[in-house]
């Protein structure tokens, strides 16, 4: 891991960072306030050696120097002890250890003796400094006395008393919560690594293109104008507007040799968005005057018809069953050049019928004027998906950035490969807009993606009207209406003759009357299924 990945890891997960600070702040305060507070006080001393009126113990003789350095280890002493415990005013309660209380210390270079008592109190420890500091002087006097025949020639003169402390010595918080900060930071670091290397789904564009083995087609914002009721407007949102045309230019150069005229949408799993990913590539297809019409294959749990407007209660399995014609199943939707036909009826075995020569022919028709998205069922629940990407040019895989799981991103992959299904790429739907891992630029840049009101001025929520200057425009002049039959390769006969249609390419198990561009007859005046569906 470079600085640069550190840093990126950082700020993607600064909100954990700060838990884990608060989290050790939190906890240093706590162990400070249970911990029972220890004050501490000192009082100090000279050390004189030999007759007062030379001065020993106030110039700091060598001799003085060697004594005091000499009856340190007395401060820990049981005749030490035993004096504090003899003197009332030491402070000391009966019972009351002195281990690890009392300490002493020789200034450098001087015969001054510093003595450190610490106790639960201030005037406790007051007490105890120079209770301490008497009684190590009587030990020192008694000693020197049995030493020199009952003469002794070194004596400790209190020079000043303890002084009461006004704060504890211990515990200190400010150096708890410093530590404890540091140790919570250090922890959610760990954590933060743990969560990464051990992490299985899929967060960014190179894990889905590492697990599925081909590139990225586009990456679809999270938005909320693309869930619930909201889904068919792809253009509520200017920068979800945007993601799809860049996924509708992508397409059309996934492929160099061959156009591609029919394409499957579908994902690892249920509710990565296949649907709304699909009509909304449909719908901007067809703003850029490209005819498109749209399948509903999803024939266990249809969603096409409910997201678009439409009626869903006639369609695919109708006509791959030949109870209508594929004309009569066409719908029109509000989106110009945009045609869709819905699952109808949930059949008994939809898998039967997506593998049917019928399935074949009608995916065979409609390509040869139309680009048709099929919305299929995820892959690895059925088997739907993977047999009708050996009827089509390419599969689109979906997946969801923060749940969609690399091994099912790859189980997918395996499983179209081993029916020979040409995968063209993946898309990467609800990426967090502020994701900087995954180099979101169209929220960086989201002030380009504006249009004006009336009076000129920015509009930021809408992107109604966004011309994409990158992409074929509709003809204005064109016809409201498309017609929904293939084009027929007519040859004309003379120049003062009308070109007469060939027949539709005839398809197995496919009712279709054939399609005439030539004025209707009167027996042909009553209004068609297909005229009262808006075609």
């Amino acid at each position: 891991m470079t600085v640069l990945d550190f840093l990126r890891l950082t700020g993607r997960s600064w909100r954990t960072l700060l838990i884990g600070v608060a989290i050790g702040l939190l906890a240093a305060f706590g162990y400070t306030q249970v911990q029972p507070h220890v004050f501490t006080a000192n009082s100090s001393g000279f050390v004189m050696a030999g007759p007062a009126a030379e001065g020993g113990y106030i110039n700091g003789s060598e001799a003085a120097i060697a004594k005091a350095q000499s009856y340190l280890p007395l401060i820990t002493s049981r005749p030490v002890y035993e004096k504090i415990a003899q003197n009332p005013d030491s402070g000391l309660a009966e019972g009351q250890t002195l281990t690890g209380r009392l300490t002493a210390s020789v200034a450098p270079n001087s015969n001054l003796i510093e003595v450190q008592a610490s106790a639960d109190s201030p005037a406790a420890a007051v007490a105890l400094a120079n209770g301490a500091l008497q009684a190590m002087a009587d030990v020192i006097s008694d000693l020197e006395s049995q030493a020199g025949g009952g003469v002794s020639s070194v004596t400790v003169l209190p020079l000043q008393d303890a002084v009461a402390p006004t704060s504890p010595e211990s515990p200190n918080l400010r150096n708890n919560l410093l530590i404890g900060a540091g140790i919570g930071l250090v922890l959610a670091y760990v954590f933060v690594f743990l969560r990464k290397a051990l992490d299985v789904k899929v967060r960014n564009s190179k894990d889905l293109a590492s697990a599925a083995g081909v590139g990225s087609l586009g990456r679809i914002p999270k938005s909320p104008q693309l869930m619930g009721k909201n889904r068919a407007s792809n253009d509520a949102d200017a920068i979800a507007a945007e993601s799809f045309r860049r996924l509708r230019t992508n397409l059309r150069f996934a492929s160099v040799d061959e156009e591609i005229r029919s394409m499957v949408i579908t994902s690892s799993n249920a509710g990565e968005g296949k649907s709304t990913i699909a009509t909304s590539l449909a719908q901007v297809l067809a703003q850029s005057n490209t005819p498109t019409i749209l399948i509903d294959a999803d024939l266990r749990r249809p969603t096409v018809a409910s997201v678009l407007g439409i009626d869903g209660s006639v369609g695919l399995s109708e006509v791959l069953s030949g109870q209508i014609s594929l004309e009569d199943a066409l719908t029109a939707t509000k989106t110009p050049g945009l045609y869709a036909l819905p699952s109808g009826r949930i059949p008994p075995n939809p898998s039967e019928m997506l593998g049917s020569e019928a399935m074949r022919s009608i995916i065979r028709l409609l390509s040869q004027d139309y680009i048709v998205i099929i919305d299929a069922p995820p892959l690895l629940p059925v088997t739907d998906a993977a047999i009708l990407s050996t009827r089509v040019d390419g599969v689109v895989l979906v997946a969801t950035a923060g749940r969609t799981r690399r091994e099912d991103v790859g189980a997918a992959r395996d499983m179209l490969s081993q029916v020979h299904g040409r995968l063209l790429g993946t898309v990467l739907n609800m990426v967090p807009p502020r994701d900087t891992a995954d180099g979101y630029e169209y929220r960086r840049n989201r002030s380009y993606y504006v249009t004006a009101n009336k009076k000129g001025m920015p509009v930021f929520k809408s992107a109604k009207g966004h011309v994409d200057l990158l992409e074929p425009q509709p003809d204005t002049n064109a016809p409201a209406t498309i017609s929904l039959a293939p084009r027929a390769n007519v040859a004309p006969q003379n120049a003062g003759q009308k070109a007469q249609p060939q027949a539709a390419p005839q398809q197995t198990a496919v009712a279709e009357p054939p399609l005439s561009n030539a004025a209707p007859s009167e027996s042909e005046n009553a209004p068609t299924r297909r005229s009262r569906r808006g075609a």
